[in-house]
């Protein structure tokens, strides 16, 4: 069902949001057991390759096998309760409860089972991890091999998940700080605006009062009896499912899964669902206005809702939504096209319709805009709507959001064989407990295709006016907009003007054709050849193009492409700090000299292309992904890009209303100086480097992008890598045909001084303070290293990276509960010779950020005194080697790591060869060199963020 792209955004603060003001409806009544089989309810056919099962206990499963990852498997463990289940006194333990999963079980004592995971060679975060929403606890697994002792070792993990919990007290406490942490790392604007919006939309409902991050009071003080009471209510095995998604054999695996869970009971009596309430009723306009000082712009918003209870998964009700799907799309489309016009109120606006917990339907409009415009993105938002309301939409309208679905359909139901396992088990899961039934893509393909031909613009029209056809409007103005007065009156009263004033209907606009297909005749292979054991070809063209192909079978009816050209930011004007930023912001946006952005939408729809742009330090890096059948048409999308970019105002309009928003951020969150100040200060104040103060960002022009890229999309080197499912001969012929075509491309010049940085000299110390009256503040450390071009090294510095984080999750966050995710890596840069470091930052209490800090350079003196421990090697080393396995089946490491500069820099193609034997030679002696070498205390770069002090009264 389509979601809302503002009820999506807002989704991932909470694990799940709803947004609207809903007319009377009480929740139907739910069942204690988790929903039975959809299949029974339904005509649709369901996924043939799951097969579905149920233990007498209730327990029930879902095994599918899956190629890829090759040796790999995924598994599920769905808990059909969330937050709605928790009593008054227990607001926040469900999840709270999630955490306590990891902290000792019949099976795997206090501190022990994120070490087990690491020597089985799995990465904690990345391969085992949990989420809490209102409705449901999911816990993930990712083995990292099929072996029959790891499946089983998995489920046992699930199964004491599901029933051997030991909630020892003293776990308890120790978590309580990791979870006020994770409250921390969680708040900021966004999240406060969500809860006040949604304290006034859904007030009276058990949805604002049961937000899974729990309240201060019971995360601190909550007992064990409370969490007993919790897991043992609601951890039941008819209230669960399993699945197991990967490169196994069913029968097996459901044997074992048979042995792990038969035993399963129910460890206390039964409770009913609790009721979510009645949904309140407006009848006429009503506003809200929540005011942020530190929110970076405004949002405006337009909702009305209607009841809804559960529909049956059936092919009828699949189809009823389809027109409303259309309106939607076509209705954003316009918005977007509005959003460009010069002195557009808005920056950016989205509409959705979405239905949620078998309780809600709500229709939304929301509108991005400066503060002083709310009353002017209000009335533009409300006019497009109810243009759309009164006059529906064009037949060229329909035809563009018509082929866009319906090659998502089909490019959906190609790629079909190589879907990975870990997002099938999630849609398996998700499927059982919403009661839908699991299809295949190519189920849906062949559901819609035949009625999207019929579906037609008074189609649309009806279906967007039946989500709008409640009586009541809820209006909220938030952000950083200053209302004075009675701001709720205000509101409604520019909502009325608004509505009187009269709106057209729209014009039919014609579509024309693609103008890029033409670049003269085709250019000449210069040179060609074939590196055997890696499967990539290496071309040259007459005129210097490069291109690096290899063929793969890992993303069925896929293709990717990657092209360097020039060098990048080397060239960056020094006196025009923030010229790569605004490039890469208005470059694509500004479309093509013979077509907006708009014209291409247009253009281009149903055909999968596409392509992104940003300036890399040391070229202009050019990204797409598209199919076998639109390959020609990809490269020639890129090739126009290069040849005649279009640098239209409309793009920079909008970019400058991005930069006004990003500094307003910057200015309120403790991440703010890591994007500005400090880089630049770590490379001894090189431009190149962060982003400049506002006023400077805001001085840069397209005339300024346009006279630093012309020169190096005009003449300068290209390097263009194609991986995926391709035919290697016929690819090489469509670039012949585009970029071989161009005239003779410069060799790739050294400019040795550009490629000079350094870090500074004297203090190692900088303080910042921000204006927040959040409490959340960031240490940051940075211990320079050097560069990339000793592959073994870098291989090195990221596990000593990874043995440094490790320490810390250990340290900060599970003994001193302190941080919620401490964050560790390792950046060599091949760009800028010696140059690299590995840093670690944390968001702290600010009360603590000094001794914290302290704490995390204590913890690397000591990994630089005293070496690794046997063990610590162990545990970074196996999950990275798990990782490399997989990779080798991905195309985005081709593309990434190996083809995109296979050619520039050949000794990729030996790094490709030597990484799983190197990284397995890796020993304590090589991490305890470079330990000692770079983490000396007198080393570190010291970064702290806090919010400034109110002065006292």
């Amino acid at each position: 069902m389509q979601k809302s792209p503002r009820l999506s955004h807002l989704f991932l603060a909470v694990a799940l949001f709803l947004g609207a003001a809903l007319t009377p409806f009480a929740a139907p009544p739910t069942t204690k057991a988790l929903p039975a089989p959809a299949v029974a309810q339904s005509d649709l056919p369901p996924d043939p390759a799951v097969h579905y099962g149920q233990l007498d206990n209730g327990f029930r499963y879902a095994i599918r096998a899956n190629a890829e990852p090759k040796g790999r498997v995924s598994l599920r463990l769905f808990v059909h309760a969330g937050s709605f289940e928790e009593h008054d006194n227990q607001r926040g333990l469900a999840h709270f409860l999630e955490h306590m999963a990891f902290n000792g079980s019949t099976h795997y004592p206090p501190g022990t089972l994120v070490e087990f995971f690491q020597r089985l060679g799995m990465s904690f975060g990345g391969d085992t991890n949990a989420s809490t929403s209102f409705d449901r606890t999911i816990y993930q697994i990712e083995l990292p091999n099929t072996h029959a002792a790891t499946i089983t070792e998995g489920l046992r993990v699930f199964s004491d998940f599901a029933g051997g919990l030991l909630l020892r007290p003293d776990q308890i406490e120790k978590e309580r700080g990791i979870i006020l942490a994770e409250k921390r790392a969680r708040d900021d604007v966004g999240y406060r605006e969500f809860t006040a919006e949604l304290d006034f939309l859904l007030g009276g409902t058990r949805i604002p009062a049961r937000l899974p991050i729990g309240l201060p009071n019971v995360i601190e003080h909550a007992d064990r009896p409370l969490f007993e009471a919790f897991y043992n209510t609601w951890y039941r095995p008819e209230l669960m499912a399993l699945v197991v998604v990967g490169d196994i054999d069913p029968a097996a695996v459901e044997t074992a899964v048979r042995a792990a869970f038969g035993s399963l009971t129910a460890r206390a009596p039964a409770e009913p669902k609790p009721s979510l309430g009645t949904v309140p009723a407006p009848q006429k306009v009503n506003a809200f206005y929540h005011a942020d000082a530190e929110a970076p712009a405004t949002t405006v918003s337009i909702n009305t809702v209607s009841s809804y209870a559960y529909e049956a998964d059936t092919a009828a009700n699949r189809l009823k939504y389809l027109p409303r799907q259309l309106a939607v799309a076509m209705l954003n489309r316009r918005l977007a096209i509005l959003a460009k016009q010069e002195h557009a109120p808005f920056s950016s606006a989205s509409i959705g319709i979405d239905e949620s917990f078998d309780f809600v339907r709500e229709a939304s409009l929301s509108l991005i805009c400066r503060p002083d415009q709310w009353s002017p993105a209000l009335a533009a938002g409300e006019q497009a709507l109810r243009g759309a309301l009164e006059h529906g939409f064009t037949a060229a309208e329909l035809a563009e959001a018509t082929a866009n679905y319906r090659t998502a359909l089909e490019q959906a139901a190609d790629a079909a064989p190589t879907r990975h396992s870990d997002a099938l088990a999630e849609e398996i899961g998700a499927a059982i407990l919403d009661r839908n039934v699991f299809t295949t893509p190519a189920t849906e393909r062949d559901l819609f295709v035949p009625t999207l031909a019929r579906v037609t613009p008074a189609d649309c029209l009806a279906a967007l006016r039946q989500a709008w056809a409640a009586p009541g409007r809820s209006l909220i103005v938030g952000g950083n907009a200053k209302i004075p007065g009675d701001a709720a009156a205000a509101i409604a009263t520019a909502y009325r003007h608004a509505q009187s004033v009269a709106v057209a209907a729209p014009a039919e606009e014609s579509v024309g054709q693609f103008a890029y297909t033409d670049f003269g005749p085709a250019g000449a292979v210069a040179s060609r050849r074939e590196v055997a054991d890696l499967g990539i070809t290496l071309v040259q063209f007459k005129n210097g193009v490069r291109l690096n192909l290899k063929r793969t079978p890992f993303e069925a009816h896929v293709i990717r492409l990657n092209a360097r050209v020039g060098v990048g930011q080397l060239t960056e004007p020094r006196d025009q700090r923030g010229l790569a930023a605004l490039a890469g912001g208005t470059f694509i946006a500004g479309g093509l000299g013979r077509h907006s952005v708009d014209d291409l939408h247009r253009l281009l729809a149903g055909k999968n292309v596409g392509v992104s742009f940003a300036a890399a330090p040391d070229h202009l890096n050019f990204g797409g992904a598209t199919t076998p059948e639109d390959l020609l048409l990809e490269l020639q999308l890129l090739t126009a890009h290069l040849v005649d970019p279009g640098y239209r105002p409309e793009a920079l309009r909008q970019a400058r209303e991005g930069i006004t928003q990003l500094y307003a951020s910057i200015a309120h969150t403790p991440e703010g100086p890591l994007a500005t100040d400090v880089p630049h200060w770590l490379a001894n104040d090189d431009p190149r480097f962060g982003l400049p103060p506002q006023d400077q960002m805001m001085q840069r022009n397209l005339a300024e992008v346009k006279a630093w890229l012309a020169p190096q999309l005009q003449h300068g080197a290209i390097e263009l890598a194609i991986v995926g499912d391709l035919d290697v001969d016929a690819s090489i012929a469509d670039v012949a045909r585009t970029l071989g075509a161009l005239p003779p491309r410069e060799p790739k010049p050294a400019l040795p001084a550009a490629h000079e940085v350094h870090f500074p000299t004297g203090s190692h110390e900088r303080d910042y303070t921000i204006s927040s009256e959040i409490p959340k503040g960031l240490v940051a450390l940075f211990w320079p290293t050097t560069d990339a071009n000793d592959v073994s090294r870098t291989r090195r510095l990221n596990v000593l990276a990874d043995i440094l984080g490790d320490r810390l999750r250990v340290t900060v966050r599970e003994k001193l509960g302190g941080t919620y995710s401490p964050d560790v890596g390792s950046m060599a840069s091949d760009a800028f010779p010696g140059y690299g470091m590995i840093n670690a930052s944390s968001v702290v209490d600010p009360a603590q950020a000094s001794e914290l800090r302290a704490a995390m350079i204590a913890q690397a003196a000591d990994l630089q005194a005293h070496g690794a421990t046997d063990d610590e090697l162990k545990r970074a080393k196996l999950p990275l080697l798990t990782s490399l396995r997989e990779s080798v089946r991905s195309n985005r490491y081709w593309l990434a790591a190996v083809l995109s500069r296979a050619q520039e820099k050949p000794e990729v193609l030996d790094w490709a060869r030597s990484r799983q034997t190197d990284v397995e030679s890796i020993s304590k002696t090589d991490i305890d060199a470079l330990a000692r070498q770079y983490l000396a205390p007198e080393n570190v770069y010291r970064v702290t963020v806090i919010p400034a002090q109110k002065p006292q009264p």
